[in-house]
């Protein structure tokens, strides 16, 4: 069972870490966001489309820093032997696990409000329903973090997992109907891409711009978040052979 103070724990080692190395972080939860939206914005223009292209950064900011970054984290903690640290303090796996999620919903907090104010100063106006917005950016990043477990967990190698965690972190954006309609795709990836997370996540971030609940993605996107955690759990050799 997990420990209240363990996973307390394993969430400061990794703020700290996160005070030192802040750079990659900004990169993937603000900068990289932030030019998605611009560059959007200049080719697809009109207010019309402002609140999906604010949307889809919001979930690219969400896909990297869950996957991209977390995942890197995971990585390097497994491949530098600071995995083996977490496991003869000892720390119990489902606390580790804990800890990190807590530390990415954390992250994904401070990345979202970040680009929802750089969104505003560059002249967004959106009426946020704070209640489904944050039960979205929950159930996204619960999901994508399963993700990063899993891929942290099989990985052969440290080059191997980061090519993967950085190819899925960008791939779930552009391959699924985010910063543009669905109905410019081929049918058959349309039916597809239209249930990949990022494509819930990013119809529940529009939702909750109007005040309401994507009730049906987010139910979907809570049940990809059990199966990929569980997974993840399941999956994780916490001490290597």
């Amino acid at each position: 069972m997990p420990d209240l103070r363990d996973i307390v724990s394993v969430f400061r080692i990794h703020l700290a870490r996160l005070r030192a190395e802040a750079g990659p972080f900004v990169l993937a939860a603000l900068i990289f966001p932030t030019a998605m939206y611009l560059f959007a914005n200049a080719i697809g223009g009109g207010a019309e489309n402002t609140i999906r292209f604010l949307a889809g950064s919001i979930v690219f900011s969400l896909s990297l820093t869950a996957i991209s970054w977390l995942g890197y984290l995971l990585l390097e903690n497994r491949f530098t032997g600071r995995l083996k640290l977490f496991a003869v303090l000892p720390v119990a796996p489902s606390s580790y696990v804990f800890g990190i999620l807590v530390f990415g919903i954390v992250q994904a907090t401070l990345g979202s409000g970040a680009l929802l104010i750089v969104a505003r100063l560059l002249g967004a106006r959106t009426q946020i329903g704070l209640l489904p917005l944050v039960v979205t950016i929950l159930l996204t990043m619960l999901c994508l973090c399963g993700f990063s477990v899993i891929i942290a967990t099989r990985a052969r190698s440290f080059s191997e997992g980061s090519l993967l965690t950085d190819s899925l972190g960008a791939g779930l954006v552009f391959l699924a109907p985010v910063y543009y309609s669905p109905e410019v795709m081929p049918h058959t990836l349309r039916i597809v891409s239209e249930w990949l997370p990022t494509a819930l996540a990013a119809r529940s971030v529009q939702s909750a711009f109007a005040g309401s609940y994507a009730t049906r993605d987010l139910a979907v996107l809570g049940a990809m978040a059990v199966i990929s955690l569980s997974l993840g759990f399941r999956l994780m050799r916490f001490r290597e052979d």
